[in-house]
């Protein structure tokens, strides 16, 4: 799963209004000029920003994410968020809408997946930013071997997208939705059987026969890609090439490199190499072995990434049948070994607590998640690992806090207003809510009352803890429990 290109669209699509040449350069494939049409931005100090400037910042750290360059990335989405302070539901969803993105780009599926999550279930949420959100969980989920939530996510996306102006949203989630599947048959070919990671993925989703070939016809036509973006119609031609390569077309293999070729042209280092391991795939299921082989010598180990398990796996699976073709049998065992146990460690303990995008389902321990963690400074960090060791303090408060980690009350505001888009005391208040109606929903729960349920938590006045419940979840905690 290539997540970038979908990063990419979704920031093109939201610029389109306010950015016409940045969105024009991003939805062609061309993230060099995406980066010079934002670039000036750079040049402005705080006080110099003009309106509209912190989505050019914002756009100007997207191509920097783009284009591999991760530390400036972050620097210009920490000033994007600073451009828009005051204005504590935007700073929210940057805040989550740029970890996200960035955790995903590092295999950080947990905290990626808590983000994305917080947004769609964020009533300030605007339909475009739940539907982006949803287009980045069903790539974690897909990453995880979890196709039944990653199409959840995709039905989820698809209820936002009717109440959005850009019809191209929707193309993208159709897009997505046949890539994934693609993704999943290429994987599962009959050549391919013992991929175990990817056969448990496809047992995981929606039950399809076992025996269901790869089939192209979820994918746009050639008439249909027509009239899409060049970066759209490139990627629909390579799922194409996937699928039929993957079932023996010889004029697929011979396309397949030279769709390849128009990768080179979007500027990043990773993106060809990750391209590449698809094809790989494919052809391995095909039976082009020459092919596999010479896709293999072009990626090098080097260009895997970082080497975190999961951009890894594809490449372990498809190293050790490249190995047995090329009579490398000592070289083959060693590495499906290190393949298998990689992947049945991904299937036993990387498999997350899944957070639900319904919230009657929720479970009380995923009240508390590390996105917040990741979407703070380093040094504020310990003030919110603080607050969660100290949640069930009812006299719990933010000078408290503050004084923990010898920094003024002030700042702290500050810190967490400009990084979460809310107060340490606003946080405070959600985690408690969370972890109230958290064990509310469990229905293992001993049997006590509302509001010793709310005493463990640091909640101790009934009339409060009714009206901030109801403002947060639209209900009582009685009718929580008894729903």
């Amino acid at each position: 799963m290539v997540s970038r290109i979908y990063f990419a669209l979704v920031s093109g699509i939201s610029a389109r209004t306010l950015l016409p040449r940045y969105s024009k350069a991003l939805l062609e494939g061309d993230w060099q000029n995406a980066y010079a049409a934002v670039a000036a931005v750079a040049d402005s100090n705080e006080r110099q920003l003009n309106d509209g400037d912190d989505r050019r910042l914002l756009a100007l750290a997207d191509s920097l994410a783009l284009r591999d360059l991760d530390e400036e990335a972050e620097q210009y989405y920490a000033r994007a968020q600073r451009a828009c302070s005051g204005v504590d539901d935007e700073i929210r969803m940057l805040s989550c809408r740029n970890a996200g993105w960035q955790a995903l780009k590092r295999d950080r599926f947990g905290l990626a997946r808590n983000c994305f999550t917080r947004i769609v279930r964020d009533e300030a949420a605007s339909p475009e930013q739940a539907t982006e959100a949803c287009i980045g969980l069903a790539i974690v989920d897909h990453q995880l071997g979890q196709q039944s939530a990653a199409e959840q996510a995709l039905e989820y996306a698809r209820r936002f997208v009717a109440n959005v102006a850009d019809p191209l949203w929707g193309k993208v989630v159709d897009l997505l939705a046949a890539d994934l599947r693609v993704q999943i048959g290429v994987r599962c070919a009959g050549a391919l059987a013992d991929h175990v990671f990817w056969q448990s993925a496809r047992l995981n989703g929606a039950q399809r026969p076992a025996t269901e070939e790869v089939h192209p016809a979820p994918l746009p036509s050639a008439a249909a890609a027509a009239v899409l973006p060049l970066l759209m119609r490139r990627h629909v031609a390579y799922l194409h090439c996937l699928v039929d390569t993957s079932v023996g077309s010889d004029d697929a293999a011979t396309q397949l490199s030279r769709v390849l070729e128009d990768v080179r042209l979007c500027g990043s280092a990773t993106l060809l190499p990750q391209m590449r391991v698809g094809a790989l795939l494919a052809a391995l299921g095909g039976g082009f072995s020459t092919l596999a082989e010479r896709l293999l010598d072009a990626i090098g180990k080097r260009d895997i990434g970082n080497g975190a398990m999961h951009s890894n796996l594809d490449w372990l699976y498809a190293s050790a049948k490249v190995a047995a073709l090329r009579g490398q049998m000592l070289n083959a065992l060693t590495l499906y070994t290190r393949y298998s146990r990689e992947a049945l460690h991904c299937l036993r303990s990387e498999v997350l607590m899944m957070r639900t995008l319904d919230p009657r389902s929720e479970a009380g321990a995923q009240g508390r998640s590390d996105d917040v963690v990741g979407r703070l400074p380093a040094k504020y960090r310990r003030a919110y690992r603080y607050i969660i060791d100290n949640i069930a303090q009812s006299a719990l408060t933010t000078r408290e806090v503050a004084a923990y980690i010898n920094v003024t009350e002030r700042a702290l505001q500050m810190v967490f207003k400009r990084s979460l888009g809310m107060s340490p005391g606003a946080l405070i208040r959600q985690l408690r809510l969370d972890g109230i109606r958290g064990e509310l929903l469990d229905e293992s729960r001993p049997s006590t009352s509302v509001l010793d349920t709310a005493n463990r938590w640091g909640v101790t006045s009934r009339s409060a803890l009714i009206k901030s419940y109801r403002k947060q979840f639209n209900e009582s905690p009685s009718e929580t429990m008894n729903g």
